[in-house]
């Protein structure tokens, strides 16, 4: 007999504590598709949708506007109610003019941030992966699962690019340095944007608002997003 996969529902008692819904109005909650995100990375965009922008009421009115293709994620539309939303992703919303950006919070893990028109092609992703392929070019992976082809380039894991949506273009390359700006992206600290002081197992970081305040975290829990001050709207 052969093994089966996965299951395709997801109970609201099981689904991860961060998502935006009263866990006990509800015995189901839409699980994510496979995307670009990990199942406990992101948000579906029907919760998004109904539960953190307040579009609709139900889930029926969710998926009705998102199969409209009035949702875009980083620039693409998204007509798919289970679609993964994490860190960094853009949505907009052309019809009534609204951007948002996907940035982590200490309490709610993920929260979203009005972001002006201006910043709504613009998004910064972290490198995760950097390989050789044929041909002698470098590929870079990101934190969201975009790949990237480079010449020339000396760009290592860790570092962040500053990209064009939806056309992925590299704007800029942002590297982990001495004196870069970073972004918490777990933890109590999770949100807060600190200058790097220290580069080692542990990292050390001054808090750019509050000078007297200083932190320790680990790369994998940092992403570049600015040389001396943030590069687009993280708060």
């Amino acid at each position: 007999m052969g093994k089966m996969g996965g299951s395709r529902h997801l109970k609201s008692l099981a689904a991860p504590g961060y998502y935006p819904i009263a866990k006990r109005e509800r015995v189901w909650v839409v699980k994510p598709s496979p995307g670009p995100h990990a199942i406990d990375e992101g948000i579906p965009l029907l919760l998004i949708v109904r539960d953190m922008l307040k579009l609709a009421t139900t889930a029926r009115e969710a998926r009705r506007i998102i199969s409209m293709k009035k949702i875009l994620v980083d620039g693409k539309p998204r007509y798919d109610y289970k679609f993964q939303v994490g860190l960094m992703d853009v949505i907009s919303i052309p019809e009534i003019g609204v951007n948002y950006r996907m940035v982590p919070d200490p309490h709610r893990f993920l929260r979203l941030i009005e972001i002006p028109q201006s910043e709504s092609k613009m998004k910064l992703v972290k490198v995760i992966g950097k390989r050789t392929i044929r041909g002698g070019k470098i590929q870079l992976t990101s934190h969201d699962g975009r790949n990237f082809l480079l010449d020339g380039r000396d760009v290592k894991p860790g570092d962040s690019l500053l990209i064009e949506l939806p056309s992925q273009s590299v704007i800029d390359h942002l590297r982990f340095d001495t004196g870069s700006s970073v972004l918490v992206t777990r933890g109590r600290m999770a949100g807060r944007i600190g200058r790097v002081e220290g580069i080692g197992t542990i990292i050390e970081m001054r808090d750019l608002e509050n000078p007297e305040l200083s932190y320790r975290g680990v790369k994998e829990n940092l992403i570049v997003v600015g040389k001396e001050r943030p590069v687009l709207k993280l708060r």
